[in-house]
């Protein structure tokens, strides 16, 4: 083999020995970020998939994200508020 051959064989097992040993740490960064309530680094890759390939599956996503966001409680006339700034302030009691 020539040199050049050699140094790109040599390239990608050093980039293998430094994937393997980075790999715990990438999977622990992925692992937080899930916990903390944000998607993991591949997060939304299928959800464009989705789309064309399983149209059942993006519903289903679209109905748990609506099921995920809450909205704010509507007023009734018997709470106990106040306009603060232009907006509305209900006070809610604990």
């Amino acid at each position: 083999m020539d040199p050049i051959a050699w140094l790109v064989l040599g390239a990608l097992v050093v980039l293998g020995v430094v994937a393997i040993f980075m790999a715990p740490r990438f999977k622990r960064d992925n692992l937080r970020r899930q916990l903390e309530g944000g998607g993991g680094a591949f997060g939304g890759i299928g959800a464009g998939f989705d789309v064309v390939w399983r149209p059942s599956a993006e519903e289903a996503r679209a109905d748990w994200e609506a099921q995920v966001e809450m909205p704010a409680p509507a007023p009734t006339p018997g709470d106990k508020g106040h306009v603060d700034d232009g907006r509305i302030v209900i006070d809610l009691a604990d």
